[in-house]
């Protein structure tokens, strides 16, 4: 019985005849139900020998589909007697809808190309796709079915419109003819191409459904289109229940909008699910020792290929002379314009195939370099690329070339899920401008590399103990001895997996680590467990268990998801209760990852388990020296009452002002007075233009005196961002006018540098016209903005926030790649040299257990890990309610460990009544301030503006919506014009060790100075700074030692004489002097008109300029006259 519209049947049997010598009867397949009509057939000759008869296939058409079909040997034409065995009737593979001409190969299903077009006079219902749309449901969508705009190859193809998206994707799709399933152990590969124009790229639901039983789903795929023509590939394995059904392939259209183009459907079943096993092969010959060979003077087309991006210029010359090291020729690289990065010129040679992943490979060559950037310049990069998996990166080595010809060799062991890939060697050489010369470069296989050999009896050294663990860790696994007890577990049995502990492939520093190897995932990560030793709380109070480890982890396949590792902490004590539970992505490179869990009282004397899941994703992991370390949760309270000894021991230290006459002798006598003008340390508050801000004249001019009267500094945190800097490509003349209105406004008032923030992914902005650009035209743009913009404002701007909210708003990212974001600050690096460059994120300092401190932590540690020149640490200070005083410390100290300055951003207390704000405000300026790793703090919001804060509400600003301070107003004054204010009035003195001196417990920052006598007055102002030596780490306390601080002044001098003098001698000295002097006046008095006397009053300008630089001399004894 056909169950399909075209089939084909073919009937083999054994037969012979006894009676005449020969007999032809005929074989017949007729149609039962249409009244036995013939169906086909053909004559068969017989002997009186046994023989094996295989007629030709006879087809079956619509008319016969589910009709019985009966089979009819003729024999009453020859008086005979036959004999029939061992008859078999098959069922073969027949295309559905019938082929093209000419015919498709072989294992062709299904093809569909659009050429046709959608009408039936091409062949009967459903062997042509079609559109459909479900009746009654809200969306739109349109469809050409002969597209001349759709064609790929061809003339025609699929085009379909979904104007407005549907509820459910199913409700428009395309349809395709179905195919029938023959053998249930073979892979049935859809292939077609397509393109979407639509923001954001769709991805439609390609779907298998079953047509013989009510079109029950069978499997599908998601599939990412993007604007230009990709071939995709979708498989689908059948049960054996499958066999002989229909099945139906439905593009699922409805959940995007956009316009898609298909053509060239195609569905094939070339492929067995597990291939047939392979005859027994040979004894296996030993391989070849040399597996690649470059001989420049045998040079074949192919051989080598380059590589170069278009910001630089690369010139490659396989066979030259200048390149030569024995023979005649020798590759000769030429890089004329270095590049952005190493990788973007590339020389590679021809892929070679190892032949098995047991023994090891050795590269050697023989090269030289001459490059403008020294040693550090020819040092370019040899890679192994693995050219069967997307080209990923198998192993680099720095090779040190110099001027001088060497020979290089470069080691390499392949893992075995490798088995069968070629590999591709490749130089990077775009780090430097320099010409490059190769020549003689052979792969050959070694031996299997193995560990070496112990060592002899006796010759043994004692093992060296085990490092004490730092304080505060309880535990650390290294895994150089045993397991550490690390044991594990699996609780299905779909994935395959293999853990070694200890195991030499995971070492980090030391020499064993832990080593999983997970080949089938389980698709769920706690199916695969590592159970980590267990940990118990003793102390009585609430602790952090912070677990760091190195890892890093190897993709099988570079179209693997990427991987990642799930860190969870169960209570053993509690029948197993999850306790808390977080997700770590993993990398190709080795990384300190942080997990934390905040252990209340209940917890104390449970037995704790940490696990590491690893059963969602297929990799090669690899882990080492896990610790646990105990992090008590200090009383916030008692914390902030030790904040003045902090604040004094990494906000100020001790100066002595020396004031100097004009002839460079110090000024002992007089009232000297400073007083701080400005902290070092940058208090500011976010700022906004008028254009930005919206505002009267009047009452932009009211916020900025407001600022003014508690800041110093100021942070445009939207002014500069894209979307509203540029809201048309090259629109930036008011956005510049209006920012450099209030660039001159801080620089009136002494605020500058400022602070600006740039960019946020382009989340804040969907409807922004950089987010309707493909990514090589949209990285094009970001290019010119940034030098654009960063060199037109010059060093107005002190930090720029390069990148906001990295962590949460991936918008481009994930369009583009994270190398838009790196190229992001080092163009920043390249435009603005004088500035800090300043990464921000939000949410770090909250309340909650598990914070993303820690994967802020972890994405700060790649980007310097890649070299990507960020050199500061942006976190925003949003409280909606109380301030928590230890997460907070603890939130920072996680920072604090990068060694990179601390900004808090963008810092706002809102929904508490104005007293309690106030109380709030303050207990985090005291946190923050006292913290060695802050570098600054600004404030979000001034004002409570009345267009977005709601009546009666209690907004974050200092201000309230009538322009009236709040109780935060005046709790800011009283710290910074108060608590952390220093002025102090000396009195100048000849005596003892302070002769001379002004001595200062000071902040660091600007101070201004008068120094009095009589009428005389020395005026100005000083600097007051770190010294140079403790700079560069700015938390470290200061010197105990005084900084000698001098101030030149316009004063006569005083005669001085040492205190060893004798009165003989100092008589002597005064008429000798006096008799010297009364000569000189004479000259100068013959020779040179009357000058009159300076005036009393010093000159502020002047002094200014006369300011001597910071430095620290030894004090002298003096006595003045």
């Amino acid at each position: 019985m056909p169950r399909v519209a075209h089939s084909a049947y073919q009937l083999t049997f054994w037969a012979k005849m006894l009676g005449p010598s020969s007999a032809t009867p005929e074989v017949t397949f007729m149609d039962v139900d249409e009244n036995y009509d013939w169906v086909g057939g053909a004559p068969v000759a017989l002997s009186g020998e046994w023989q094996h008869i295989a007629m030709q296939p006879v087809s079956t058409f619509p008319k016969h589909k589910n009709h019985e079909i009966g089979i009819a040997f003729l024999v009453g034409s020859v008086q005979a007697e036959y004999h029939f065995d061992d008859i078999q009737l098959m069922e073969l593979d027949v295309p559905s809808p019938p082929p093209p001409a000419p015919p498709p190969p072989p294992n062709v299903l299904l093809w569909c190309d659009g050429e046709g077009g959608p009408n039936p006079k091409h062949g009967p219902w459903g062997s042509w796709p079609w559109a459909v749309v479900s009746e009654g449901k809200t969306g739109a969508m349109s469809w050409d079915l002969s597209s001349a705009a759709a064609a790929h190859d061809g003339t025609y193809g699929y085009e379909l419109r979904v104007a407005q998206t549907f509820d459910k994707d199913w409700y428009a799709m395309l349809t395709l003819p179905p195919f029938l399933v023959t053998d249930h152990q073979r892979v049935y590969s859809l292939t077609f191409w397509a393109k979407a124009s639509a923001n954001p790229k769709p991805r439609p639901h390609i779907a298998f459904q079953d047509e013989d039983n009510d079109y029950a789903y069978i499997d599908g795929a998601y599939l990412q289109l993007s604007a230009i023509w990709h071939k995709y590939t979708v498989q689908l394995v059948v049960p054996r229940a499958l066999r002989g059904h229909n099945v139906i392939t439905n593009l699922l259209l409805g959940s995007y909008t956009g316009t898609y183009y298909f053509d060239e459907f195609k569905v094939s079943n070339a492929e067995h699910v597990q291939p047939p096993p392979l005859p027994p092969s040979p004894p296996p010959s030993p391989p070849p020792n040399v597996l690649l060979r470059f001989d420049a003077e045998a040079y074949e087309i192919g051989a080598v290929n380059s590589q170069a991006w278009a910001e630089g210029k690369m010139h490659v010359v396989p066979q030259s002379q200048l390149a030569r090291h024995a023979g005649e020729y020798g590759l000769l690289i030429e890089v004329e314009r270095p590049f952005e990065v190493d990788w973007h010129a590339q020389v590679s040679f021809r892929p070679f195939s190892p032949p098995d992943v047991h023994h090891g490979f050795v590269l050697s060559f023989w090269a030289r370099a001459s490059t403008e950037g020294g040693a550090a310049g020819g040092a370019p990069k040899l890679v192994f690329h693995d050219a069967d998996d997307s080209y990923v990166t198998l192993k680099k080595a720095v090779v040190p070339l110099t001027e001088d010809w060497s020979m290089f060799q470069v080691d390499l062991a392949l893992p075995p899920h490798r088995a069968g890939h070629r590999v591709v060697v490749a130089f990077w050489v775009g780090e430097a401008r320099g010409t490059y010369c190769v020549d003689d470069v052979e792969v050959t296989m070694t031996l299997p590399f193995e560990p070496p050999p112990p060592s002899p009896p006796g010759s043994r050294r004692p093992p060296s103990p085990a490092p004490s663990p730092a304080p505060g860790v309880l535990q650390l696994l290294l895994f150089e001895a045993g397991d550490e007890d690390v044991s594990s577990e699996t609780l299905a049995p779909n994935g395959t997996w293999a853990v070694s502990i200890p195991d030499a492939r995971a070492a980090h520093e030391g020499a064993k680590g832990l080593y999983v190897e997970v080949t089938r995932p389980w698709g769920v990560a706690q199916l695969a467990q590592l159970l980590l030793p267990r940990y118990v709380p003793h102390a009585d109070r609430e602790t952090l268990l912070h677990i760091a480890f190195y890892a890093k982890v190897e993709k099988l396949r570079a179209t693997d998801p990427d991987p990642s590792v799930t860190v969870a902490f169960v209570d053993l004590h509690q029948n197993d209760a999850l306790i808390a539970i977080e997700e770590v992505p993993l990398t190709f490179d080795w990384q300190l990852h942080y997990v934390v869990i905040d252990l209340k009282r209940e917890h104390v004397g449970h037995s704790i388990r940490p696990y590491l899941y690893l059963g969602r994703h297929a990799g090669i992991y690899a882990f080492d020296e896990i610790e646990y370390k105990e992090i008590p949760i200090e009383d916030g309270m008692e914390w902030i009452q030790s904040a003045p000894e902090r604040i004094q021991a990494h906000r100020m230290a001790s100066f002595e002002l020396s004031f100097l006459d004009r002839d460079g002798w110090p000024i002992d006598y007089g009232a000297a007075s400073v007083r701080l003008v400005r902290h070092d340390f940058p208090f500011g508050v976010s700022l906004q233009t008028r254009r930005e801000a919206g505002l009267s004249s009047r009452d932009h001019q009211w916020l900025l005196r407001a600022a003014a009267a508690h800041f110093w500094t100021g942070t445009l945190q939207t002014q500069l961002q894209w979307s509203h800097y540029e809201p048309a490509p090259g629109q930036v003349q008011d956005a510049r006018a209006a920012t450099e209105e209030l660039l001159r406004w801080a620089a009136e008032n002494r605020w500058l540098p400022l602070s600006a923030s740039l960019f946020d992914g382009g989340h804040s902005d969907a409807g922004h016209w950089s987010n309707n650009v493909a990514c090589k035209e949209l990285t094009a743009h970001l290019h010119e903005r940034v030098l654009r913009d960063l060199r037109s404002f010059g060093g107005a701007f002190g930090r720029y926030e390069v990148w906001k909210d990295s962590l949460r708003w991936r918008d481009w990212v994930e369009r583009c790649g994270e190398s838009l974001m790196h190229s992001a600050y080092s163009w920043a690096a390249q435009a603005a040299p004088q500035a800090e460059l300043c990464t921000s994120e939000s949410g770090i300092l909250s309340s909650l257990t598990l914070t993303p401190a820690e994967a802020y932590h972890n994405s700060l540690w790649d980007l310097r890990a890649r070299g990507v020149p960020v050199q500061a640490i942006g976190v925003q200070a949003h409280f909606d309610g109380e301030v928590d005083a230890s997460t907070v410390k603890h939130r920072l100290d996680v920072l604090r460990e990068l060694r990179m300055p601390v900004y808090i951003t963008e810092l706002t207390i809102s929904g508490l009544d104005p007293a309690q704000q106030a109380y709030e405000l303050e207990k985090f300026l005291r946190i923050a301030f006292s913290h060695e790793a802050v570098a600054g703090i600004t404030l979000g919001q001034l004002w409570d503006d009345p267009r977005t804060t709601a009546a009666g509400a209690n907004g974050p600003g200092l201000y309230t919506a009538g322009k009236q301070p709040k109780p935060g107003a005046e709790r800011v004054d009283s710290l910074w014009r108060g608590e952390w204010h220093t002025e102090v009035t000396h009195e100048m003195t000849s005596r003892g060790r302070e002769a001379g001196l002004l001595p200062l417990e000071a902040f660091y920052g600007t101070y201004a100075y008068e120094l009095r006598h009589g009428e005389q007055l020395c005026a100005g102002e000083v600097e007051l700074r770190r010294e140079a030596t403790v700079q560069p780490t700015r938390w470290q306390p200061h010197p105990p030692r005084a900084t000698l601080v001098t101030v030149q002044c316009d004063w006569k001098g005083h005669w001085r004489y040492p205190i060893w003098a004798t009165p003989a001698l100092i008589a002597s000295a005064s008429v000798g002097c006096l008799f010297a002097c009364y000569r000189k006046r004479a000259e100068l008095t013959a020779k040179t008109p009357a000058r009159a006397r300076p005036g009393l009053g010093g000159r502020k300008s002047e002094t200014r300029r006369q300011h001597q630089p910071l430095r620290t001399v030894e004090p002298v004894d003096e006595v003045s006259i």
